[in-house]
């Protein structure tokens, strides 16, 4: 063996005792809500016990959502405890749009859905990019998850809750609500799963296909209250029975009306075992009517959509209207 061996040998003893006697060091780092390979980050947040200089720990959260997006990578959940989160504190607000990474989980109180005796609540807006004049809460990423917040705007006109612009979102087990133009828009993108959701008391459209949306499965959501439920102005999502294997079973009720298609080239909608105002679906664009196609009612360049509601049911949750 020559003599540089020997000497290696020494130094790489060292190295392994070294390493052995700090096993803290990896822990600490788990602990602070850092990752290795086998464990995505957490990070927390508490608006009424967060400060934004601390480490992100479940003893130690941040205190805006807005500062854990910047620490925040694929993988990582945000785990946002109980509060309203806006832009009231003037030394650490909340700067809207809020844009979710790719990857990230979002996630707030998903049992009450943002709502209960203590709301865990997103309030507000800033200007979307693309949209000029529009004011939109929450941009999610690609392949990103909210889950569990009421999502609300402040009033004015052209508010949107979420806008989704990159595809393969999950929103799951939110209240969205206020929005005066749209609570979801769709943008183009694809392959969402919207469940679980109230999206309820808008104004304007609940959820809405603007420009995109093939792919995403839409079920178990309650839509009620809104101007228009579900808007449909291109091909958009599986609302049930269709090609994204959604199973329905949405309450769609108490709208102005509860689906509408604004369609300019012909577009096919799966809407099978959901819950409307009529056990049969009505068709017409008058007020209480359950499905209004304005090719119908406008002419050219609208023009009419397949709409296949099989199994349709009265809804037994939020009747009768107001």
């Amino acid at each position: 063996m020559s003599a540089s061996a020997y000497t290696r040998i020494p130094v790489i003893i060292f190295a392994a005792l070294a390493l052995a006697a700090c096993p803290w060091k990896k822990e600490k780092k788990q602990e602070e809500g850092e990752h290795d390979d086998e464990r995505p980050s957490i990070h927390y947040v508490s608006a009424s016990a967060g400060l934004d200089t601390n480490p992100g720990t479940q003893s130690l959260p941040f205190k805006t959502i807005t500062y854990a997006m910047t620490k925040a990578t694929s993988g990582s959940t945000v785990q946002v405890l109980p509060g309203i989160y806006d832009t009231s504190d003037l030394n650490t607000p909340e700067v809207f749009p809020i844009t979710v990474p790719a990857g990230v989980l979002l996630i707030g109180d998903e049992a009450n859905k943002g709502g209960g005796s203590s709301p865990t609540t997103i309030f507000g807006g800033g200007s979307a990019p693309a949209f000029p004049g529009v004011i939109v809460a929450l941009l999610p990423g690609t392949g990103s998850t909210i889950a569990g917040f009421t999502i609300t705007n402040a009033s004015g006109n052209f508010h949107d809750g979420l806008i989704l612009s990159n595809s393969s979102v999950t929103l799951r087990n939110n209240t969205i609500t206020g929005e005066s133009r749209n609570g979801v828009n769709i943008d183009a993108s694809t392959n969402h799963v919207i469940t679980g959701n109230q999206i309820v008391n808008n104004p304007g459209s609940g959820l809405a296909f603007i420009n995109g949306g093939v792919g995403s499965k839409v079920e178990m959501n309650v839509i009620t209250h809104n101007g228009v439920g579900v808007e449909y102005d291109v091909a958009g999502g599986d609302l049930g029975g269709g090609s994204a294997a959604s199973a329905g079973r949405n309450v769609i009720s108490c709208n102005v009306n509860d689906l509408a298609v604004v369609a300019k080239t012909p577009i096919t909608i799966s809407a099978a075992n959901n819950f409307w105002d009529h056990a049969t679906p009505t068709v017409g664009c008058n007020a209480g009517d359950d499905i209004c196609d304005f090719s119908t009612v406008f002419g050219a360049p609208y023009v009419l959509a397949t709409i296949n509601t099989p199994n349709a049911a009265l809804t037994t949750t939020t009747t009768p209207c107001p």
